[in-house]
């Protein structure tokens, strides 16, 4: 599909303007330029307020005014009513025409001159013009005619046909897995599959509330499991809430530290900085093992350290009994009694000769104890022995663990010292505006560091309810076994379970198969389109939706690559997206030079160029970035050139087709 025309009436700078995207040459190429402020983006806001409903691209002066052009407003009597219109007229592959208009109506009231909407006066409709030029207007049911958008460009992935410059460049600057999951999950519309997940949950519910009522102990179950349930449902939404923070936390970080490399006499400063917060973050991970290893020693010898003083006093009771000669050295009194009767040494095999035969009729005498109680008693000591020597060694590993604690402690304490001289060096020059930076820099530290904490404390316990719902489920499926009322119940909670099963493993194969089909095409499209051949060797999406760029030396460079080689593998993946989604809509940029500079800028505009022979490409130019070297190239290849035109009382703005 394909944007034919756009026309707007009293639409903010565009008082009565019609844009006709012809197409000239077998490049679907379009350029609009005009000086800031004339509305260039607002074009963008134009096509969205048709479409959606709302302006995602105002500027902060732009939302302070109205909707209504000032001029019509300034021509216009108390009283009167002003009409806002804007069509997108949109061309499909099979010729048919699909035309969105969307009106609202504003009033110049007497009290205060100044235009406001009437209430619920915005209208939306969509016109449908067949190939042989039937037409049918849809203008009544709301879902019905949004309908209409979403098949061709649904709102939830407009943010993959519309961009600006700066999100182009830095898609991949600060890309996660996150992202680019969330990007071939959107594109994908899955989720239809969660909202059917969303309603059998619904009734999976209901359905056990049915079979709690035939037994108490079903229901005592079943409120446990939905307690569980909800609170692992909580703690997803938290995982969420808290994968959304750090993904904030990292791009203002990244844009904070990027602004302050910017300014001079810092960078040294601001790389030991950086290298101090690694090894900061490093010795807090090893601090918490070593806290980890002590606790858990501690519980492990819990038991034994209680028993101590007990184990103590019986050891130097054994000690006492021996010097009293109570307890005989660890010989069998039978025995002795044999060597004494054969007259011959069972050990050695000698005769006893007189001074034997007394010694050995000696230790018999001395036995008051019995050989039973004896060895027991030397069983006891040996064993408490050992746990003696264990014990002085978990003395010894605390000790130690201890020391390494309070070291960890000592290095972390040096760390924030040097950190904080750093800071207060930093903030200390006359520039408010470092100063303001860094403390922003240092606010958004916190909250990624306080998040990613957080985050593995949150998935730490979803896995821990994840078992006990496992638990819980088994339960509650023995109880129902047992009661012959519930048998059609269970059957069906069974089949709801297994319903959800096969959404989940049918979401995963999805994301699976579309993550590789668009690994596949981002690859392919990349390299079709990048002017360094040999420096580049793959595009690869991992399993876990990691993306990195290979060097031809074998390292992932995403990180480093310049703003031109990002913006031609963010534009390979969106692309892709396009490509495998089915959804093969225009793609309109605003200032897609705003953060190249250099050779590349060249690069871009002739990837841009290309790319236009099978799709549509819009392009929004100041007049700086389209400098002579750029017109020259895509003047050659574009079907339109839009001169953007504001008034001199700058309340209207017109077009020019060059």
């Amino acid at each position: 599909m394909r944007f034919e025309k756009i026309v707007l009436k009293n639409y903010r700078q565009f008082r009565d303007v019609e844009i006709t995207f012809d197409k000239k040459s077998s490049n679907d190429l379009h350029i609009f330029v005009g000086v800031m402020g004339t509305g260039k983006t607002n074009l963008l806001n134009a096509i969205c307020w048709c479409l959606y409903g709302d302006e995602p691209y105002l500027s902060k002066d732009s939302q302070q005014l109205p909707r209504v052009n000032l001029k019509a407003v300034e021509d216009a009597k108390l009283g009167e009513n002003i009409q806002v219109c804007v069509e997108v007229w949109i061309e499909t592959e099979e010729r048919n025409k699909y035309i969105y208009r969307r009106r609202e109506n504003f009033r110049i009231y007497e009290e205060n001159g100044k235009p406001a909407p009437h209430s619920q006066t915005e209208s939306f409709e969509v016109e449908y013009i067949d190939e042989e030029g039937n037409m049918k207007i849809f203008g009544d049911v709301k879902e019905e005619l949004q309908s209409y958008v979403e098949r061709f460009l649904p709102k939830s992935i407009r943010e993959f046909f519309f961009f600006d410059g700066e999100r182009l460049d830095r898609y991949f600057k600060e890309a996660t897995a996150e992202n680019v999951r969330h990007a071939i999950f959107k594109i994908s519309q899955l989720d239809i599959l969660d909202r059917v997940s969303e309603r059998i949950d619904k009734i999976l519910s209901e359905i056990r509330r049915e079979a709690g009522k035939i037994n108490p102990r079903i229901e005592e179950t079943r409120e446990k499991l939905e307690q569980k349930e909800n609170a692992l449902k909580e703690i997803i939404r938290m995982i969420g809430e808290c994968k959304e923070q750090i993904k904030r936390a990292k791009t203002k970080i990244e844009e904070l530290r990027e602004e302050i490399a910017r300014l001079p006499d810092v960078d040294a400063l601001e790389d030991e900085r950086t290298r101090l917060k690694s090894k900061y973050k490093e010795k807090i991970s090893f601090l918490n093992e070593k806290i980890k290893e002590k606790r858990s020693l501690l519980i492990d010898y819990s038991k034994t350290i209680l028993l101590w003083p007990a184990i103590e006093k019986t050891l130097k009771i054994i000690e006492d009994k021996r010097k009293n000669k109570e307890i005989p050295p660890r010989i069998n009194k039978d025995m002795l009694e044999e060597i004494l009767k054969e007259q011959i040494c069972v050990i050695c095999g000698r005769p006893l000769d007189e001074e034997s035969k007394h010694h050995v009729t000696e230790l018999i005498k001395e036995v008051k104890i019995t050989s039973e109680t004896v060895q027991e008693l030397y069983r006891m000591e040996e064993f408490f022995s050992q746990v003696k020597e264990q014990i002085k060694a978990f003395e010894d590993r605390i000790r130690k663990l201890t020391e390494e604690i309070r070291q960890y402690e000592r290095d972390l304490e040096e760390i924030n010292k040097k950190i904080s001289e750093i800071d207060k060096e930093l903030l200390g020059r006359d520039q408010q505006r470092t100063r303001e930076l860094h403390e922003k820099l240092s606010y958004w530290e916190e909250i990624y560091e306080t998040n990613e904490q957080r985050l593995g404390m949150l998935n730490s316990q979803a896995k821990n309810l994840e078992k006990e719902l496992d638990e819980l489920n088994k339960q509650l499926d023995k109880e129902l076994k047992m009661e012959n009322q519930a048998e059609k119940l269970k059957r069906q909670i069974d089949f709801c379970k297994e319903a959800l099963q096969v959404l989940r493993k049918t979401k995963d194969s999805i994301m699976t198969q579309i993550r590789e089909e668009i690994h596949r095409k981002t690859r392919e499209i990349f390299f079709n389109l990048i002017w360094k051949k040999a420096t580049f060797s793959d595009v690869i999406i991992q399993p876990d939706y990691s993306i990195a760029l290979i060097h031809q030396m074998g390292y992932d460079c995403l990180g480093t690559i310049s703003g031109g080689e990002r913006e031609t593998l963010t534009l390979a993946f969106t692309l892709a997206l396009h490509e495998v989604s089915g959804f093969n809509c225009p793609i309109i940029v605003d200032r897609p030079l705003a953060m190249v500079s250099g050779p590349p800028r060249k690069n871009i505009v002739n990837i841009f160029s290309k790319v236009s022979n099978g799709k549509q490409i819009i392009l929004f130019f100041t007049p700086d970035d389209y400098s002579h070297d750029i017109s020259e190239i895509l003047e050659r290849t574009a079907s339109n050139k839009f001169d953007l035109k504001m008034s001199k009382d700058e309340r209207e703005t017109s077009i020019e087709v060059k």
